[in-house]
C-alpha cells in the first residue's frame, strides 16, 4: 500500500478490481495523475510483461528488447516533446508523454527491493512494440529505415531479413453490424483477440479512463499501455472501435506513432469521420489494421484501412455488416500494401474465416444481438476440413490443438496461439459505456499450460511466460 500522503492523494480517484480473469482498472485526473494510478496498481503485471517481452523478442529476432526500446525513444521522444514540431495543436504529444512518465513513477513507487526499476525508455519501447515489430523492424531489415541506435555488434539486418516468427496472417476475428442485420436495428460490435499466449497473457486489462479533457474511455488494454493495442474500445461519444491487424509494409519514423493516434482518436472523436480524420493525422504507417467502427447515436457502421500508401474509408452503412480477419477489405491495400499471400479465398488460411463470416452473417441476418455475437466469436466451423472443429482456420482460433497436418497454418504443430478472449457491445451498451467480455477464449475452452508443455516440449522456451487460462464467464464492465 502507499506509504506517503501524496501517494494516497494521487490514488484516491482510482481503484483496481480483479474479475473473472480480468483486471478492471479505473483511473482519472491529469495525465500525470492517471499515469501514476495506472503504474501503481499494475506494477507487478507491468514488470511481468516486460520480463516476458525481453525474452520473447530476443527469441524472435536475435536482438535484445533494449535495442528496440532505445530506438523507440530516439523516434518518439522528439515527436512527443515537440507535439510533432507544433503540428499537434492540442498538445497531445506532451499529454501522452506526461501520462507515460506517470506510469513510470507509479510503477517505481510500488516495487519491492528485488523489483526491476522501470524507465521511460522501457515504456516507449513497450507501447511501440506492435508497430516496431510489424512495420519498423521489417523496414530496417529491408534497408528502408536506418535505426538511430545502430544494431548491436554482429547483428546484421540483411542476415535476418525474415518476418518475426510470431507475426503472421492469423491475428484476431471481428465484426460490426447494424440495421436489418441486427435484431433491433441497433449496432453490434464484437472481437476476439488472437495472439501467441506468451504475449497475450498480459492483455487482460479493462481500462476505465476518465481524462480531464475529451471522452471517457472503456477499453481492453495492457499493463503500461496508454492505448488499447488489442483495440476494443467504447467511448463517451457513443463510438465502438475494434480491429484486426494487417501484414502491411511501409513506415515513416518521423511521424506520429500509432499508439498516440489511436488513443487521440478515441479520446476526442465524436463521429466515425472525426475518428478517421484524427487517426490518420500524422500517419506513420505503423500497426496497420482493418478498423471496424460503430456510431451508436446514428446507428451506423464503417470500416477503415490506413497504410502509409492508402487511405480507405469504406462506405458508412445504416444497414449491413463488416467482418474482418486479417485480410484487407480494400483490393488496393490487400494487393499493393500487404506482404505475402493475401489469403482472400484461401480457406487453408484466413480466407476460411472470411468465408465463414459471410455464411454466419447470412444465417443470422436480422437476429444479431450481443448474446448471439458471443456465439459468432466462438464459432468452430472449419471450411477446409468441412467439420465443426476448432483449428487455426476457425473464427475462434485454436492453433494449440491444430497439428498442422494441412498446409497453410503458418506455424509448427500445436503452436500456443489463438483466441485469448471475447468482447461484445450492442448499441445501448455503447450508449451506457459498457461492454461484455470473457477472458480465456471466446468459446470458453480452458488452456492448461503445464499439460500443454508436457505434451509439446518443443515450446518449452515459452514456459514460465505462458499462463493457464481456466473457463471464465462473460462479465459486464464496468462491474459497479
Amino acid at each position: 500500500m502507499p506509504t506517503t500522503r501524496s501517494q494516497l492523494k494521487l490514488l484516491r480517484p482510482s481503484n483496481r478490481m480483479d474479475r473473472h480473469g480480468w483486471i478492471e482498472l479505473r483511473i482519472a485526473g491529469s495525465p500525470a495523475e492517471r499515469g501514476f494510478q495506472h503504474g501503481y496498481w499494475l506494477a507487478p503485471e507491468l514488470r511481468g510483461a516486460l520480463k516476458s517481452i525481453r525474452h520473447l523478442i530476443l527469441m524472435d529476432t536475435g536482438v535484445p528488447f533494449d535495442w528496440f526500446a532505445a530506438n523507440a525513444a530516439a523516434m518518439y521522444l522528439p515527436v512527443l516533446q515537440s507535439n510533432w514540431e507544433g503540428k499537434l495543436a492540442d498538445q497531445f504529444g506532451v499529454e501522452i508523454l506526461e501520462e507515460l512518465q506517470g506510469i513510470v513513477d507509479g510503477a517505481n513507487a510500488n516495487r519491492t527491493t528485488r523489483g526491476a526499476k522501470i524507465t521511460l525508455t522501457d515504456l516507449l519501447g513497450w507501447n511501440g512494440y506492435p508497430e516496431l515489430i510489424c512495420q519498423w523492424w521489417p523496414a530496417v531489415q529491408a534497408g528502408k529505415v536506418t535505426p538511430a541506435v545502430p544494431l548491436p555488434s554482429g547483428a546484421l539486418a540483411s542476415a535476418v531479413a525474415i518476418p518475426p516468427r510470431h507475426h503472421f496472417h492469423h491475428s484476431c476475428s471481428a465484426f460490426v453490424a447494424c440495421g436489418e442485420q441486427t435484431r433491433d436495428g441497433d449496432v453490434v460490435i464484437a472481437q476476439t483477440t488472437w495472439q501467441r499466449f506468451a504475449n497475450g497473457d498480459a492483455y487482460n486489462i479493462i481500462l476505465d479512463l476518465k481524462p480531464e479533457r475529451g471522452e471517457r474511455l472503456l477499453m481492453q488494454s495492457v499493463p503500461g499501455y496508454v492505448y488499447s493495442s488489442t483495440d476494443f474500445c467504447v467511448t463517451g461519444a457513443q463510438l465502438g472501435v475494434a480491429e484486426t491487424s494487417l501484414n502491411c509494409n511501409g513506415f515513416d519514423p518521423t511521424a506520429l506513432p500509432e499508439f498516440l493516434r489511436m488513443r487521440r482518436a478515441c479520446q476526442f472523436a465524436d463521429s466515425i469521420s472525426a475518428w478517421c480524420d484524427l487517426f490518420k493525422f500524422g500517419n506513420n504507417g505503423g500497426y496497420v489494421n482493418t478498423w471496424l467502427l460503430a456510431d451508436a447515436r446514428k446507428r451506423s457502421i464503417a470500416a477503415y484501412e490506413l497504410t502509409l500508401q492508402h487511405d480507405v474509408l469504406h462506405p458508412v452503412l445504416e444497414t449491413g455488416y463488416y467482418a474482418s480477419c486479417n485480410i484487407a477489405l480494400s483490393p488496393a491495400v490487400r494487393n499493393l500494401d500487404c506482404s505475402g499471400p493475401s489469403g482472400f479465398d484461401n480457406i487453408q488460411m484466413s480466407g476460411g474465416r472470411r468465408t465463414r463470416f459471410e455464411q454466419l452473417m447470412r444465417q443470422h441476418r436480422g437476429q444479431l444481438d450481443p448474446v448471439l455475437a458471443r456465439a459468432v466469436l466462438a464459432d468452430h466451423g472449419d471450411l477446409y476440413t468441412r467439420e465443426e472443429s476448432p483449428s487455426s482456420r476457425t473464427i475462434c482460433g485454436h492453433f494449440d490443438v491444430d497439428q498442422a497436418q494441412f498446409p497453410g497454418v503458418g506455424q509448427g504443430p500445436n503452436y500456443p496461439w489463438g483466441s485469448l478472449d471475447g468482447k461484445v457491445a450492442g448499441g445501448q451498451m455503447i450508449r451506457d459505456l459498457q461492454l461484455d467480455a470473457r477472458w480465456g477464449r471466446a468459446c470458453g475452452t480452458p488452456f492448461d499450460a503445464n499439460a500443454f508443455f508436457r505434451e509439446n516440449p518443443q515450446y518449452e522456451w515459452m514456459k514460465g511466460h505462458t499462463k493457464s487460462r481456466p473457463t471464465q464467464p462473460w462479465t459486464t464492465f464496468p462491474t459497479e
